[in-house]
């Protein structure tokens, strides 16, 4: 496991590409104050692990955070996905290859599967492909057995999406103390857009933070994805950004979090504004020196 405190980013693109990235982390760490202890990768169940975006997070003195999603992220149709599939072992040659993949690699690895499993957005979403929340348990535990068996440098990160707009109750999700080594969360504050409203960082996450806690009392926290959108006047989202490192400070079960450093649905970045910069440098100097 790593060692207590750590923050780590997604960065769109470059990372998975093994394009420039070596030159995105040192650049990001410029902007942060400090390094990233983590960067995160996506990849579907059919991708082959990209040993060199790996080689770079680990030049970087980084650790790779691995999302694994059972989809086709370019298909349309998704029923081949449904949970009860994974279960059946239709995917087993894919975790398998995942599997030794990984334990080629040899260095320590995060690995998260199927986040956001009570959110609806999904094909592993619960309620989404007739998928219930036993079927998730049981998937996990299968896709576990066989990447765990293999590859004994893999922790396995479980990551609902944190209680707000469009999601569920995450607990009956929830595989198993034996088949976990960290609990993740995400949660993004959207802004005041249609169908979203402003959530202050405490609305977003703390309730979710002790929910997780009652699950698993003796497993680290890991806040896998969260970011912020502008507020509707200067300041807001830097206070955001203040309030959010509150919440983790307050919280002694919350090891890290991961940023997501991207312009996409909305400019998630923590580098949006320089008074956005600012709050997330001295929120994150603090942080480290807890």
């Amino acid at each position: 496991m790593l060692s207590q405190r750590f923050w780590g980013c997604f960065l769109p693109g470059s990372i998975l590409a093994g394009t420039g990235s070596a030159a995105a982390i040192g650049q990001l760490a410029q902007l942060a104050g400090t390094k990233p202890d983590v960067v995160h990768v996506y990849a579907s169940i059919g991708d082959q692990l990209s040993v060199a975006a790996l080689d770079t997070v680990r030049q970087a003195a980084a650790t790779p955070l691995v999302t694994l999603e059972p989809w086709n992220p370019h298909g349309h149709d998704q029923s081949g996905f449904a949970l009860s599939n994974v279960t059946a072992g239709q995917h087993d040659a894919a975790l398998h290859r995942w599997a030794g993949q990984l334990a080629a690699w040899k260095r320590p690895v995060l690995l998260r599967f199927a986040q956001e499993m009570n959110g609806s957005w999904y094909p592993w979403s619960v309620a989404v492909n007739g998928n219930s929340a036993a079927d998730y348990r049981t998937a996990w535990q299968r896709m576990y057995a066989i990447i765990s068996n293999a590859a004994p440098n893999v922790s396995f990160v479980w990551a609902p999406n944190a209680i707000t707009e469009g999601t569920t109750d995450f607990t009956n999700c929830f595989p198993g103390h034996e088949f976990v080594d960290y609990l993740g969360l995400d949660g993004y504050n959207w802004g005041t857009i249609p169908g979203h409203q402003w959530q202050s960082a405490d609305k977003l996450f703390s309730h979710s933070i002790a929910t997780l806690g009652r699950l698993a009392p003796d497993l680290p926290i890991l806040v896998t994805e969260v970011g912020c959108a502008e507020g509707n006047q200067p300041g807001h989202k830097a206070q955001w950004i203040q309030d959010f490192f509150k919440v983790i400070r307050a919280n002694d079960r919350v090891s890290g979090f991961v940023w997501f450093q991207m312009d996409k649905e909305r400019d998630w970045r923590f580098n949006s504004s320089p008074s956005s910069t600012t709050a997330f440098r001295e929120g994150l100097a603090q942080w480290e020196r807890r």
